[in-house]
């Protein structure tokens, strides 16, 4: 193959990538240039998840079913404003306080409206949807309970008994949680001790039986509990 027709079907193919990148980076452009115009242009209608920061008394009051941590929103605007409202640009939740969550079971759509018209002001809010919306409150309450040992289902040796008076630390505990739990709680929890045919003294931190509820809390969650044991003499 001669050295110039080499040389020409070199040049040709070093064209024929430049013109194909050339192209690539042109339909690029373009479609670069179509989306900053597309979203520039206004008459876009969406919905959105907006972040709200339900605000209450909460040494008062506690909810017992999930707070709502967004809303959904009707909006209309440009395409820009649309998108960095449904991502969350720089976005700062809605503050919305509850004065008397007894008497309030869900968000005011009116107050929320013109909360968020405030916020939003390159966006017409069109409508805020009533879903999740509905929430429930409690009065917080406490409660103290009496911690005791269930002397009689303590496992001992045979012929061994207990010799001494049972000390348990704390005595009591508070719990604190919404008034329809609380009130269900019996005024003394019965502690079980572990250990199987004692023949010693003991000594030893036993875990409260509290109740499986997220939103009991309890003061403690164990209690020492120790005491002597005797063999009877024959």
């Amino acid at each position: 193959m001669p050295f110039w027709f080499w040389v020409k079907n070199y040049l040709a193919g070093i064209l024929n990538y430049m013109n194909f990148k050339t192209l690539v980076l042109c339909f690029i452009a373009a479609s670069v240039y179509w989306l900053l115009n597309a979203l520039n242009k206004s008459g876009y209608t969406t919905r959105i998840n907006y972040p709200i920061d339900i605000r209450y008394n909460d040494s008062l009051y506690i909810p017992v079913s999930p707070l709502p941590k967004t809303i959904k929103v009707s909006v209309s605007s440009t395409g820009w404003n649309l998108l960095k409202d449904n991502f969350f640009f720089n976005v700062s939740p809605l503050e919305y306080e509850i004065v008397n969550p007894e008497l309030q079971n869900h968000l005011d759509t009116a107050v929320l409206t013109e909360k968020l018209t405030q916020k939003l002001r390159n966006t017409k809010v069109n409508f805020v949807s009533t879903d999740t919306l509905v929430f429930n409150f409690e009065k917080k309450i406490r409660k103290t309970i009496v911690l005791k040992v269930d002397s009689i289902a303590v496992d001992l040796e045979k012929n061994f008994v207990i010799a001494s008076l049972i000390n348990v630390t704390p005595a009591e505990i508070v719990i604190e949680g919404p008034a329809s739990a609380v009130n269900d709680l019996k005024d003394t929890f019965y502690l079980k001790v572990p250990a199987r045919n004692l023949a010693i003294n003991y000594d030893d931190k036993i875990r409260v039986p509290l109740p499986r509820n997220p939103m009991l809390k309890a003061s403690a969650e164990k209690a020492a509990v120790s005491f002597e044991v005797a063999e009877l003499l024959k």
